[in-house]
């Protein structure tokens, strides 16, 4: 079957270390473009991927692509999907899907418009700790849930190729939609429906670096969450049932342990040889094949625009829940004149 012809619009971190490795190891897409503003960059990416066509502006991309994967800032992902989507290009758009409801609602209708596969790159549903998760509460094995808590660090180590991460008009927000949206993902996809009861960040003039989100699910289960990029944290999500307690790490540590109301233990990985030989890039490259096959089938990738406009709407809500986050170690004055502007 004869490949599909694929552009990358972005050429920051994300398309270099995990896209452009996935899309050399692929049979179902030939990387044809690359579009960015930053041409010179774009074009040494392209030197070491294949010599593909460099544009500055996505639209030139019409005409000679099929599909499109979507790395620019936060803030550009609305046009930049819903320009491609009415020429009839497919697109996956990294996460989050766009700032708002209200974005992500434009490229649903854009979508619907154009008859084209739209996917979100929520890739973290792809590691295998997450996909036996899946299986182990949708299955009911566990019985009714009763609360959950994660706690998960996004310490700086990501390489970012620009500083639209830390603006809040280009990105939506802080770690929270940065990266929070991968864990909500993944809450949503294990637990199902989550409302939004009270959320708290340390914002005071740029974007939140540390927050707490108390959720419930539609059975009432009390879901806690924090996300921090300033100190290491256990990195797991406790999910405790009717019938077992469950530890959840999908990656840095990968492991399910399952502990029994008696005491008894059970806990490991998922033995999978090409995830343990090359993570990330594995990941991505499920990712891409879930894509093209949504393109082939016509049928639903993994993380439609619904599911990924589920996790943008949360991250409104608890922002729109917003208070001070205070810490045990602060000095009080640092709070003055905080609960005036929350």
């Amino acid at each position: 079957m004869k490949p599909l012809r694929l552009g990358i619009v972005g050429c920051g971190a994300v398309t270099e270390l995990y896209h452009l490795p996935a899309i050399a190891a692929s049979g179902d897409v030939e990387l044809v473009a690359l579009a960015d503003p930053a041409t010179d960059r774009a074009t040494s990416l392209g030197r070491a991927n294949g010599n593909p066509r460099v544009y500055a502006d996505h639209r030139e991309l019409v005409g000679v692509v099929d599909v499109a994967i979507v790395a620019a800032p936060n803030r550009l992902h609305a046009p930049i999907a819903c320009d491609l989507a009415a020429a009839g290009v497919h697109v996956l758009v990294e996460k989050p899907l766009a700032r708002t409801a209200a974005e992500c609602d434009v490229i649903a209708a854009a979508a619907r418009s154009a008859g084209v596969v739209i996917a979100v790159g929520h890739d973290f549903r792809h590691f295998p700790v997450a996909s036996v998760a899946r299986e182990l509460f949708s299955g009911g094995l566990l019985g009714e849930i009763q609360s959950a808590e994660l706690l998960q660090s996004a310490a700086g180590r990501w390489p970012y190729a620009s500083a639209y991460v830390y603006s809040r008009e280009e990105s939506g927000g802080g770690v929270l939609i940065d990266f929070g949206v991968h864990m909500l993902d993944l809450l949503g996809w294990w637990l199902g429906e989550l409302t939004a009861r009270a959320y708290a960040d340390d914002t005071v003039a740029g974007v939140e670096t540390e927050c707490e989100l108390s959720l419930e699910t539609t059975s009432g289960a009390p879901v806690g969450v924090q996300l921090t990029r300033l100190r290491p944290m256990r990195d797991t999500t406790i999910v405790r049932c009717e019938h077992a307690t469950v530890e959840i790490g999908i990656f840095e540590p990968a492991v399910i342990r399952i502990t029994l109301p008696g005491g008894g233990t059970l806990a490991g990985g998922v033995p999978d040889t090409l995830f343990d030989a090359a993570p990330l890039r594995t990941v991505f490259g499920r990712q891409l094949a879930d894509f093209a096959r949504a393109v082939r089938s016509g049928g639903e990738p993994l993380v439609p625009v619904s599911e990924g406009r589920r996790v943008v709407e949360l991250v409104e809500r608890c922002y729109g829940l917003r208070t001070p986050l205070r810490r045990a170690w602060d000095w009080p004055e640092a709070y003055s004149g905080l609960e005036e502007t929350a």
